[in-house]
């Protein structure tokens, strides 16, 4: 008799099989040490000790956060050393009975919004596989698209979970900065970056989330304003909550994204305000030029690797190494500004509300699967919502809001105050339920 298991592999073999979306997903697939996994949860249902409600449910994780007896190449070409230890979110995952089945792909160094990777391969956008997933985490965004994982990690320094989600039509988080370990990763230069989920619902999202909160909080920063951990609904109702948005702000965006924004998402929000967002152009700048000083602090990655980049990382890793101590500390100061103007506009709203991207998924130009992608205009804005969040800690979810004319997707962003992921689930609960159901979803296994 065919168990749940046994259907399980045959489908993913057959979406490996016939999916051109999944191009550049995996590194890594089934081995004795995933099967053993699985054999150990199914004796562990049988005998009614799961170790959680997540016990025996595949993810997959991006390449940049260590598994023990994997590698972490973090998109390059270059093999790194196989891991001896799991990083501390992965050690959480796993002590929870979590399947891991596969290393996604990403952006090489995650130096990229687009996820175009001449090296590993480039995750398609299963919505349409001309179009790209957007990046850094773009494997985990196309394998949990694909149906082939409920969720997946991902990390978010400049929107890196955010923008694929978006793209992609799924629900993605970027946490408080802090609010999950990542000091032992290859993250742990960066004041900006943050381990997140993407799923294909709030409720995963909240669910695994918020068991991450509790297993694997960081412990520099977890006693700074975590009340209560556990909590992953507001005790606020929606109605009660006051959202603000900034019209100017949201104006650059392409006019089906302004479309959906407008005619969609703003009539569901009761208690809608204007706020007003100040030096926004010199926050971008701050934002830039801390994420890639930070970036810089690795001399040693460079030197090992700068023979093997795709010749776009190395333009943005030159970049880098240009940058003073005096951009370094300008940056700063424009962050404790930008931190100034988040505290006072949360006096008045509950929810920030604005497009997760300014633009669509770009079509994949061709040239760019072997020699990489810098446009710099795409990046501009496809970035143009998310970066505040990064240069300021701020917890962010991006939710699926419609679709363009060709059937790609729309996301909308929730930002609130630091440590209050609790609003960002209620609410973007709440409009998950209003928004219409996808009317396009990729299955290979149909094909």
């Amino acid at each position: 008799m065919e168990t749940e298991r046994d259907k399980y592999e045959t489908d993913l073999h057959q979406m490996i099989r016939s999916a051109p979306v999944l191009t550049g997903w995996g590194l890594c697939w089934f081995s004795a040490i995933m099967d053993s996994a699985a054999s150990e949860s199914t004796i562990r249902y049988k005998n009614k000790t799961p170790l959680s409600v997540l016990d025996g449910i595949p993810i997959g994780v991006k390449d940049e956060l260590d598994i023990k007896d994997f590698r972490t190449n973090s998109g390059r070409k270059k093999d790194a050393p196989v891991n001896e230890k799991d990083c501390a979110t992965v050690a959480a995952l796993r002590s929870l009975g979590v399947i891991f089945i596969g290393i996604t792909n990403m952006h090489e160094m995650g130096m990229g919004i687009s996820g175009i990777n001449p090296h590993k391969g480039t995750a398609r956008n299963p919505h349409n596989p001309q179009h790209i997933t957007g990046g850094s985490s773009s494997g985990s965004a196309a394998a949990v698209t694909s149906g082939i994982v409920p969720f997946a990690l991902g990390t978010d320094g400049g929107g890196s979970v955010r923008i694929p989600t978006a793209f992609c039509g799924m629900q993605g988080l970027k946490p408080t900065f802090g609010r999950v370990a990542a000091s032992d990763t290859a993250l742990q230069n960066s004041s900006t970056t943050s381990i997140g989920v993407i799923a294909n619902n709030v409720a995963d999202v909240a669910l695994v989330m918020s068991l991450m909160f509790i297993r694997a909080s960081d412990p520099r920063f977890f006693n700074q304003g975590v009340c209560n951990p556990v909590r992953a609904l507001s005790e606020k109702s929606f109605s009660e909550m006051k959202f603000g948005t900034n019209s100017h702000y949201v104006s650059n965006s392409h006019k089906e994204i302004q479309y959906v924004f407008e005619s969609i998402i703003k009539p569901k929000l009761p208690n809608l305000i204007e706020v007003e967002m100040n030096e926004l152009y010199m926050s971008k700048i701050a934002h830039l030029n801390i994420i890639l000083a930070e970036t810089a602090q690795d001399e040693r990655c460079w030197q090992e690797h700068q023979g093997t980049l795709a010749p776009q990382t190395k333009i943005v890793y030159s970049t880098c190494r240009g940058l003073t101590l005096r951009h370094y500390m300008q940056s700063s100061a424009q962050k404790t500004r930008a931190i100034k103007m988040f505290k006072s506009m949360f006096e008045k709203v509950d929810v920030l509300v604005t497009p997760t991207t300014a633009c669509l998924p770009k079509r994949i130009d061709p040239n760019s699967l072997s020699h990489g992608d810098l446009d710099e205009n795409n990046i501009l804005m496809t970035m143009w919502f998310v970066y505040l969040a990064n240069l300021c800690g701020l917890p962010a979810m991006s939710i699926n809001a419609g679709y363009s004319e060709n059937g790609l997707p729309v996301g909308v962003m929730l930002t609130a105050p630091w440590w209050r992921e609790d609003l960002l689930f209620s609410a973007a609960k709440h409009l998950e339920t209003e928004l219409a159901k996808p009317s396009r979803f990729h299955c290979p296994v149909s094909k």
